[in-house]
Formats: structure tokens, C-alpha cells, sequence
């Protein structure tokens, strides 16, 4: 399996970014890394900091455990988005990437496959009010030959009112569904993740409802592998 270049602990991400954000105050503009994108690493790297701070300190509660979860995650992502789509080589070299803190590749490279499990995914009561813990495992029958195809889980949630939303709640900014969801098409992109388990955190007012999820594999390229069934439980 390969070895994957984003680390594992949050002191690691945050001195990871913070080597990037040094790095492209002068480099960025040679690597056509724009300015919006550097902005946006800035001040997410800087929030997170801060939500870390908190839950390292004696002021840690539940809600800021899961602020901390989901700035780490927005982290992740803008990182992630930033290494696939302009790290790249050319126009950067070998040595450039020793700078920015990521794995110097092989002359010689494994083709990785398309994802080809499927995950099956269950809901907990973590405890507390709106809180949710989505769990991941390969679906019984359909673990991967090749597990570096199944790299990590591309997650997607939905929400449906009690008998279904309306079709102005369905045409909201929060898409609320009107009926059970077939498969993950019918939701909205929640996160990538690479752990065995997702805190959702959800709005007071969205309590009583049915929270939805369905997952998919994802690998390192970005393609997908075929829905897991869709799985659900009532908000807290």
C-alpha cells in the first residue's frame, strides 16, 4: 500500500501548512497557485491553530471537539486540492518537494486501480444532543484485491424533515429530501476521509430528523468505486 504524503497528526498538518504558506509568498506566483487558494490555506491553517489550542486546554467541551474535526477536515482538503492540482511536476523539481514536506516519488511507479470494494457504513449515538458517528468498513463479499484502489471514503449526507421536506426546503440551501434516498447520487458531498469513524455535528433545528449517508471509495487519482448502501438514524 502506498505510503500516504498528508500526515497523520494535527501538529504535523499545521507545521505542514505552515511550510507551504511560507513557501508560496514567494513561489506561488512561478507555480500558478492562486492567490485565493494560498488565502483561504491561511486562514483556515490559522483557525485551526485556534481549535486546537482550545481542545488542548482545559476550556475542551464536545462542540469544540467537533469544530476542531471539521476545521482539521477543511484543512485536508484545501491542502489536498492544492498539492493534486499545482504541486506538480514540472513546473516544480524533485527538490522543490523536498521543501514543501512531501514524498520525493520513485523513477519507477506502480499504476494504482480503480477502487473496487464497496463500504458499508453503520450510525451510532456518540452521546449528546445533534451528534452522530458515521463507522466504516468494506462491505461483507466485496474486499479489494488490490486495497491501494480503495484509498480512502468519499462520504455524503442528507436530511429529511419528518415526512419528507417541502419543495421549498428541498430547494434550499441545505437540500433537504423530500423522500429516502436509492444511493449516494441523491446526497450531497459531505468529506473525504481516510479514518474509521466521522463525528457529524448537526443544527438544533434539525433534531427529529433522518440523517442519510452513503459512501464510496475513493483513490488517489480521484476516481470513484460504486456506492455502499446508504445507511441512516435519527438526529439527536
Amino acid at each position: 500500500m502506498g505510503v500516504d504524503w498528508y500526515p497523520r497528526s494535527r501538529d504535523e498538518q499545521i507545521h505542514l501548512t505552515d511550510t507551504w504558506i511560507g513557501i508560496f509568498k514567494t513561489k506561488a506566483e512561478a507555480w500558478n497557485i492562486p492567490a485565493a487558494n494560498v488565502n483561504s490555506l491561511t486562514e483556515t491553517n490559522s483557525a485551526a491553530k485556534e481549535k486546537l489550542a482550545v481542545v488542548k486546554s482545559g476550556e475542551r467541551t464536545a462542540a469544540s471537539v467537533v469544530e476542531c474535526n471539521e476545521i482539521f477536515g477543511e484543512l485536508e482538503a484545501e491542502a489536498r486540492f492544492i498539492k493534486k492540482h499545482y504541486l506538480l511536476l514540472p513546473p516544480l523539481e524533485l527538490t522543490d518537494l523536498a521543501t514543501l514536506l512531501l514524498l520525493v516519488p520513485d523513477e519507477t511507479r506502480t499504476p494504482v486501480g480503480k477502487p473496487s470494494g464497496q463500504p458499508a457504513l453503520t450510525v451510532t449515538y456518540p452521546g449528546g444532543p445533534f451528534l452522530l458517528k458515521v463507522h466504516f468498513a468494506p462491505l461483507a463479499g466485496t474486499e479489494p484485491l488490490d486495497s491501494r484502489g480503495d484509498y480512502g471514503y468519499a462520504l455524503y449526507k442528507g436530511i429529511m424533515p419528518q415526512g419528507g421536506a417541502t419543495l421549498e426546503q428541498a430547494a434550499g440551501i441545505k437540500h433537504y429530501l423530500m423522500k429516502a434516498p436509492r444511493s449516494g447520487d441523491e446526497l450531497l458531498h459531505f468529506r473525504f476521509t481516510r479514518r474509521k469513524t466521522e463525528l457529524v455535528e448537526f443544527d438544533a433545528d434539525e433534531s427529529g430528523m433522518t440523517a442519510f449517508f452513503c459512501a464510496r471509495y475513493e483513490n488517489q487519482k480521484g476516481d470513484f468505486g460504486t456506492w455502499g448502501p446508504c445507511a441512516s438514524a435519527i438526529i439527536p
